[in-house]
């Protein structure tokens, strides 16, 4: 597992990172970069990666990131809940 505070710190630890990345769980909004553009570069960088949305954000801010059609966790979550969302998605459930 591998953990950043920003966008850009996640893919400054990804740029050369020489392992394959099973998952991405990142928030939908952050500060500088929105969670769909960094799972967009994140995926040029490591194929196949699937991605797991976070938010704590109503529906009406989620509507402002575009094209976010992937699996999706609202804040706040349990541990369990996290979990069985992170076994879906690493299946190929990817909208679960």
């Amino acid at each position: 597992m591998l953990e950043a505070a920003s966008g850009e710190e996640a893919l400054r630890l990804l740029a050369d990172y020489p392992r394959r990345i099973d998952l991405l769980l990142t928030d939908v909004v952050m500060p500088g970069m929105n969670g769909r553009e960094l799972q967009q570069i994140v995926a040029r960088l490591h194929d196949g990666v699937k991605v797991l949305f976070v938010s704590g954000y109503t529906d009406d801010a989620l509507q402002r990131v575009p094209n976010l059609q992937a699996a999706f966790l609202p804040k706040p979550f349990l541990l369990e809940a996290l979990t069985r969302k992170v076994r879906q998605v690493l299946a190929g459930d990817e909208l679960a």
